[in-house]
């Protein structure tokens, strides 16, 4: 009996040993609007933590709202600076306080992540007759593309970078035509890591069909697609096509993953520009980020969306912070309705113009930087938008929402 009261008194004092060695300190995190936000992404500077206490690890907490554990990432906006992402929902007007607790034996939970980017590329470098051979896709996160590769080569899964949310998903052709893709969803999940698996002589691919998952629901062919990157020059938009070499860099996370561009020796008229494209998706959310950086004093950058007859083009409202253009109707290769929409932000706005198979939105960089949104929404998916004032709600809405950011204290 004494040796077992012992043992008691020893384990209860190494307990309360450990939990005096978790540390805490709150945020305060608050919506503005009087509107409800589901899945909102939130950023935390993690340099204003380390300020309560030095002692905070970046790499060794967990998030709490109340008795909810927050998933969160680490990202790296460069070596020297990482925020925290969170995806957090609000009532309107809610105040919510996020406790952090840090300390020995504290970490966060796995989570199942809620967002996917991947690259998928045959390694063996077996090439003959003009295409790409091997029976299998590897999947890559750090690469140079070839110098050789073209498209319908055979050389990458669903012919470049795919990302997804749950709701939504998209690819880029990391070959000449640098066009922008959609993926349509009929199902709520993640699926992208196996789409085009089986697709590796480059003939018909599957996801052009409809799966059990959904199916590439867009023709972009020689347009910009929905958000594709290009330059106005002479009065004519360039896609980034002629350029010296490719680099491609895919980050994965629970809550947020991106897919990294460099383009060197980008070529438009006269001149060559170094291009930076980063492309990310949030959980929960149906829109991608663009963030560019460009080099040699480029005077513009432009994005799109491919023009289909009998659609509807609408110009938001909003005469500041973020606006938004968009098209809607029927414009899938399944022949359903569909919106799709650009987000930019109204003080680097050049110009509204348009050509034969482009509705064309011109921005001004800043200091070689530049950002836009795009994202769709299809009528098949779960709980879907099938009207154009349903769509147009939505966007107006998304538009309140990036112009009133959830305000972190």
């Amino acid at each position: 009996m004494t040796k077992k009261l012992f043992l008691s008194v020893a384990l209860m004092s190494l307990f309360l040993t450990s939990c005096s060695n978790v540390k805490q300190f709150e945020i305060k995190v608050q919506n503005p609007l009087q509107v409800q936000r589901i899945d909102e992404l939130v950023v935390i500077n993690s340099e204003n933590l380390s300020e309560k206490d030095p002692q905070f690890d970046i790499n060794n907490f967990s998030l709490w709202d109340g008795e909810k554990e927050i998933a969160y990432q680490i990202s790296e906006s460069s070596p020297a600076e990482k925020n925290i992402l969170a995806v957090i929902s609000f009532e309107p007007g809610e105040t919510k306080t996020i406790v952090v607790k840090y300390g020995s034996g504290v970490s966060a939970s796995d989570f199942s992540p809620r967002t996917y980017a991947g690259l998928g590329m045959k390694t063996g470098n077996v090439y003959y007759d003009k295409k790409f051979h091997a029976d299998h896709f590897d999947d890559v996160t750090d690469i140079k593309v070839p110098e050789i590769h073209t498209d319908h080569d055979a050389l990458f899964r669903c012919e470049g970078p795919v990302w997804e949310s749950e709701i939504i998903g998209y690819r880029f052709y990391i070959d000449w035509r640098n066009a922008t893709d959609i993926f349509g969803k009929t199902i709520t999940g993640l699926v992208l890591k196996d789409v085009g698996a089986t697709d590796t002589v480059a003939q018909e691919d599957s996801y052009h069909k409809m799966q059990n998952w959904g199916m590439d629901i867009f023709k972009v062919g020689n347009t910009l697609g929905i958000g594709s990157i290009g330059m106005m020059n002479d009065g004519k938009v360039y896609r980034v096509e002629t350029r010296d070499s490719v680099f491609c860099k895919i980050n994965r996370g629970s809550v947020s993953s991106s897919v990294e561009t460099k383009y060197m020796g980008w070529k438009v008229g006269d001149n060559k520009y170094n291009l930076v494209s980063t492309f990310s998706i949030s959980a929960g959310s149906r829109f991608t980020k663009n963030v560019l950086t460009i080099d040699n004093n480029a005077d513009n950058v432009a994005t799109g969306l491919a023009k289909y007859e009998g659609c509807s083009f609408q110009v938001g409202k909003s005469e500041s912070g973020w606006n938004y253009v968009s098209l809607w109707g029927k414009q899938t290769l399944n022949d359903d309705n569909l919106g799709i929409a650009l987000l930019y932000p109204v003080a680097s706005l050049k110009e509204i113009t348009e050509d034969d198979i482009n509705h064309i939105v011109v921005l001004q960089p800043k200091d070689g930087k530049a950002e836009y949104y795009f994202g769709a929404a299809w009528e098949k998916e779960p709980n879907a938008i099938t009207t154009e004032a349903a769509f147009l709600q939505m966007l107006d809405e998304t538009i309140n929402k990036l112009n009133n950011p959830v305000i972190v204290e």
